[in-house]
């Protein structure tokens, strides 16, 4: 059975972590002549506040909260409550906030559901996108103007458009000073596989402008290298960037030569195609089949295409069916969705949708389509071309770092992404590469797509104008974007 803190979504902060958090605080004021008073809100086993006794920081200066009952106050000259930091009034201002608060969604934590009134009253501006979101909203509210807050959460705030009124909040509110992308395996020792990010916000003063000191943004880190990561890894950029991302995304070290390709005025992907999602069956154990288990006569099963995967790109042969009478179907069931039916067995381009590659397969005429993302070119002249240009190593790139950092792509995260209308020559000759990609993998599903897939690549570079250096950049990322992400 999990403990009350792991049911919250709340795990115990590595050393290397916490040294690195404590000493980023303290740094703050170094220069005051007293000793600021520190609040961590989840103490849990207090691996903060030990810290900062062992960096010298006086116990009386000293805060820490847990809602966790079983929670004991870990060091005796501390002031400690056993106390839910979300409700606790702001009768006191704080120099300083550190800590790891919980991370759980409202589909994930009862704690919404209990609390579900007073949580939507208390953080309308931001919304209730997750308990970490909650803890950082409430810290800033806490601070004293011209307080530091450092915090562990989930990397989900960076581009998921759930966080769009809280990444807004953030953006006009204070002033970013570091956002660090921990390490992978943070958390191995507790078997959470999450990704996480340090920040470091200071709250401004009313009325103060942004800083013009530029915020510090480090890339994902192989290790708890926190003090002197790897040069390559790091990038210096003004807030202001971020007001000029779609959504207000914070992108982290991603080169200003790509994030020019979405400034406010630029054009999307959605001006030259449509669709999105198709059919939800509400059952898919009920209503589609594998190819295998179709016994009777095969004309009555209709190929239906969802969640193909990173092997899949470019062609693969439909790995669902459904029967041709779903219509009947959908007429008798409240659960069985249909969306964007004007598209149904029409030529087009499936995605996928889970996980953390991204890949884009021809969708074949006759065919139905699932709940991920399905795209149709306004000009069925472009299928190809399009096709091509979503399997490449800029689009990918463009995907996971800028637009959408999660595990889930849906349509209208690609939708946003910059489109350039080519010359005709490249065009053809992407289009040209596409075809021959989709025709190899008709033939043989192992068909060796590298020479070509490099090929695209390149014609993709240019058509945006990617520097070399750049394009090293890329390809590093998407060659592995498990350990990079």
């Amino acid at each position: 059975m999990l403990s009350y803190q792991r049911a919250m979504g709340q795990y115990e902060t590595p050393q290397t972590t916490a040294e690195y958090m404590v000493q980023k605080i303290l740094s703050h004021f170094k220069d005051s002549s007293s000793s600021p008073l520190i609040l961590d809100p989840c103490t849990g086993e207090g691996v903060f506040v030990h810290e900062l006794l062992k960096q010298g920081h006086p116990p009386d200066r000293l805060h820490a909260f847990d809602i966790d009952l079983n929670i004991k106050n870990p060091h005796p000259e501390i002031h400690f409550e056993n106390t839910d930091f979300l409700m606790k009034e702001k009768e006191i201002k704080y120099d300083a906030i550190i800590g790891n608060p919980p991370y759980k969604s409202k589909r994930q934590s009862s704690y919404f559901q209990s609390n579900k009134h007073w949580l939507g009253e208390q953080f309308e501006e931001i919304g209730l996108p997750n308990l970490y979101a909650l803890f950082v909203y409430h810290g800033l509210k806490t601070l004293k103007d011209g307080g530091v807050l450092t915090m562990i959460v989930q990397d989900s705030f960076l581009t998921n458009a759930y966080y769009r009124a809280f990444r807004r909040f953030l953006v006009k509110q204070i002033e970013i000073q570091e956002i660090i992308l921990a390490p992978r395996r943070l958390f191995h020792m507790g078997n959470a596989n999450v990704r996480t990010a340090i920040l470091t916000i200071v709250k401004r003063k009313p009325n103060e402008k942004n800083s013009v000191k530029p915020m510090r943004l480090v890339d994902r880190l192989a290790e708890e290298e926190y003090a002197s990561p790897p040069s390559e890894r790091i990038q210096f950029l003004p807030q202001q960037v971020y007001e000029d991302l779609p959504n207000r995304n914070f992108a982290i070290n991603v080169p200003q030569e790509i994030l020019t390709h979405f400034h406010k005025e630029y054009t999307m992907l959605d001006s030259v195609v449509q669709g999105g999602t198709g059919i939800s069956t509400g059952n898919d154990g009920h209503y589609l089949i594998k190819p295998d288990e179709r016994t009777e006569d095969r004309n009555v099963w209709i190929p239906f295409y969802k969640n193909g995967g990173n092997k899949d790109a470019w062609y693969y042969s439909p790995k669902f069916y459904i029967h041709k009478d779903w219509p009947v179907y959908a007429e008798h069931s409240h659960t069985f969705v249909l969306r964007n039916k004007s598209f149904f067995y029409k030529e087009g381009i499936t995605c996928s949708s889970m996980g953390i590659n991204f890949s884009a397969a021809y969708l074949p005429k006759g065919s139905l389509f699932g709940v991920n993302a399905n795209l149709f070119p306004n000009n069925r002249e472009d299928l190809y071309y399009i096709l091509g240009l979503l399997n490449s190593n800029l689009i990918k790139y463009m995907l996971r770092k800028v637009l959408n950092r999660t595990n889930m792509i849906t349509s209208g995260y690609i939708k946003k992404l910059p489109y350039i209308e080519p010359s005709p020559a490249m065009k053809t000759a992407v289009t040209n590469c596409a075809k021959q990609l989709v025709e190899g993998k008709k033939a043989d599903k192992n068909f060796p797509v590298h020479v070509l897939q490099n090929q695209m690549n390149q014609l993709v570079f240019n058509i945006y104008q990617i520097s070399p250096d750049n394009q090293h950049h890329i390809n590093r990322f998407c060659d592995h974007i498990f350990e990079l992400l």
